[in-house]
């Protein structure tokens, strides 16, 4: 990428590949290999002159019966740029397919990256990974095309965001490890930035804080050396946000500032309001209500102007809250219903074009996907290409709709808050009974919720397996629930020398916890006694499986629900229970081979036993 500047002209570059409108392929081909690789990096200021001088090179083209996709595409990105993401698809929809024309399916593969972009931005997930799999899956070997490698390589980048989006850091984190290696292969300096924030934002998902400041540090000195100005920019301001989730909040209002000054002085005015939200949220962290008030109304302006929806969203949401913790609770109920309005408005929208871009891309998809199979070595590849797509929707989708259930919970949780705090002197008890157990019922749903992301992404890829010290893996687990052991003043027992286990922490720490959590829940009148042990079969077939048990003195189980406490929604321990938790456990069990079962004594308590692999050398 060459370095680019404040001063950079973007539409004297243009002027000088159409300096009289002539029109021609390879003059095309030149266009989208200078602007469509540095899309990003134009000032909103220059869009306009760009789009007018493109208009007159279409009126060319049109007036000469030519067929310009390529021409298309590079202004739908213009649009795009400009945050128009509605306009941008219905731009790309000018252009008629050619059946059965060679070229038709690379306009396609083109134009799937920016639909992938345009859907992201706005909310439709499903639809972005969709078209960013056309892209990748078209592009799988290096384009020849600058333009066309770039497209490819933003397709893999949004794929690991959606991820992050959707909080699967893991695989965010290797997601982006490849497109770093990927990018350091073909020298794309933009690209190794991106991939570069991108693995301290995973780090930064999974709370690795020196991790992530290392990556996000690296990024920012690689953006300065090549005088890459909006990059270096978004590295500061996600080093504010490092910093915020610190609370080192100097620091990430150094940044902050650092990011916005870049920002303003560049005429970034979209990215702009993203570092005046988070510095209100800074502020509001530091009680500092009036600071905060400054900052996002700056930010509601440039919203505003630019007419950018989902970010003025924001900004209402986090303003009613302002006001709420400064105690002015008219203006934060006002700021809430003007959030939840604007983000119904913005969810019919997108109910309805998701309805209605659902049927268009069906057919467009099959047409597609009917031409790129033709292109594979063997029919049986690409069946199972497809079968892996298939399965890599049905991972993503528990994922998208846990994600967007969530939303509407928040919602009606924070306006019971609101009228709870508003009106607390005039309902009577049983009004506030009521609201009780609204905001209870929230809680629960939003758990399950929880718990169902949690369930879906077991289906996920793993890493290899790992030698596991149970005795060190159980100490953190207590130390996680240690404040709920103390409050029941919970007794617990653990055998000596308990064994070491293969499989990976993150799944099995689950596994414990679950289990041990259950243990204190689902107590009995009596102070809890918990023991946790484990046995060895003699027989050589069964020493690859230790056998640990869970034992307490609670409220037992039913002998007939005993059978169907591992099915989900099995509820078996009444309304706290939605049944997730075991049958989580019980996936987590097989996903190594082995058993989960249940004794257990109504009134007097439970065993709860599982199988998991001995350590390879016991085996």
């Amino acid at each position: 990428m060459d370095k680019l500047t404040q001063n950079t002209d973007f539409k004297e570059g243009i002027d000088s590949i159409f300096p009289d409108d002539s029109i021609c392929s390879n003059k095309v081909n030149e266009l989208a290999n200078f602007l469509i690789p540095k899309i990003m990096y134009i000032p909103f200021n220059q869009i306009e002159q760009i789009k007018e001088k493109l208009s007159c090179v279409e009126t060319t083209a049109k007036q000469n019966g030519d067929d310009l996709p390529l021409l298309n595409l590079v202004y739908a990105f213009l649009i795009y740029r400009q945050g128009q993401y509605e306009q941008a698809l219905l731009k790309m929809k000018d252009y008629k397919s050619i059946k059965n024309n060679p070229k038709d399916d690379f306009t396609q593969a083109c134009y799937s990256a920016i639909k992938g972009a345009c859907y992201r931005s706005l909310g439709q997930k499903e639809n972005a990974l969709a078209a960013f799999h056309i892209t990748i899956g078209y592009f799988s070997e290096n384009p020849n095309q600058a333009f066309a490698s770039y497209l490819y390589h933003l397709s893999l980048y949004h794929i690991a965001e959606i991820n992050a989006e959707l909080g699967n850091f893991e695989t965010m984190l290797k997601q982006q490890e490849k497109f770093l290696a990927l990018s350091q292969s073909s020298g794309n300096v933009d690209m190794i930035n991106r991939a570069l924030n991108g693995i301290g934002r995973a780090y930064l998902g999974l709370n690795d804080y020196s991790h992530c400041l290392d990556y996000l540090q690296q990024a920012e000195r690689n953006s300065s050396e090549v005088g890459n100005i909006p990059f270096i920019a978004k590295n500061q301001h996600d080093l504010g946000i490092v910093y915020f989730k610190m609370k080192f909040y100097d620091d990430s209002l150094d940044y902050l500032y650092r990011a916005l000054k870049t920002r303003e002085n560049y005429k970034l005015g979209d990215a702009a309001i993203s570092s005046h939200i988070l510095l209100g949220r800074v502020y509001l962290e530091q009680a500092n209500f009036e600071k905060a008030i400054d900052a996002l109304y700056t930010a509601k302006s440039i919203a505003d102007e630019l007419k950018v929806i989902k970010k003025l969203c924001e900004i209402y949401e986090i303003l009613s809250i302002v006001y709420e913790k400064n105690n002015k609770l008219d203006l934060a109920l006002s700021y809430f219903k003007k959030f939840h309005t604007l983000n119904e408005n913005i969810n019919d929208v997108k109910s309805t074009q998701k309805e209605n871009e659902r049927v268009r891309e069906t057919n467009t998809q099959l047409n597609q996907q009917k031409n790129i199979i033709g292109k594979q070595k063997t029919k049986i590849e690409a069946y199972a290409s497809r079968l892996v797509e298939a399965n890599m929707q049905l991972q993503n989708f528990a994922s998208i709709a846990a994600h967007d259930l969530k939303t509407p919970i928040r919602i009606t949780n924070n306006f019971v808050g609101l009228l709870s705090r508003k009106h607390k002197d005039k309902w009577d008890d049983d009004d506030k009974e009521y609201i009780g157990f609204i905001s209870k019922n929230m809680r629960n749903l939003s758990k399950m919720i929880d718990d169902l992301l949690s369930l879906s992404k077991l289906d996920q890829d793993l890493p290899p397996m790992k030698t596991i010290n149970t005795r060190i893996l159980l100490d953190e687990i207590l130390s996680r629930l240690q404040s709920k052991i103390e409050d029941t003043k919970a007794t617990i027992l653990i055998q000596d020398n308990l064994p070491n286990i293969e499989g990976h922490e993150s799944l099995i720490g689950q596994l414990f916890q679950n289990l041990i959590d259950n243990t204190l829940k689902y107590r009995s009148e009596s102070v809890p006694e918990i023991q946790i042990s484990y046995s060895q079969s003699k027989d050589l077939e069964q020493q690859k499986y230790i056998t640990f048990e869970i034992k307490d003195n609670g409220l037992g189980i039913p002998d007939y629900l005993q059978e169907k406490v591992f099915e989900l929604f099995s509820g078996t321990n009444g309304e706290n229970s939605n049944g997730i938790g075991l049958s989580t456990c019980k996936k987590i069990v097989s996903n190594y081979g082995g058993k989960i079962w249940v004794k257990s004594k109504e009134g007097i308590g439970t065993s709860m036993f599982f199988t998991l692999l001995a350590e390879s050398k016991y085996q």
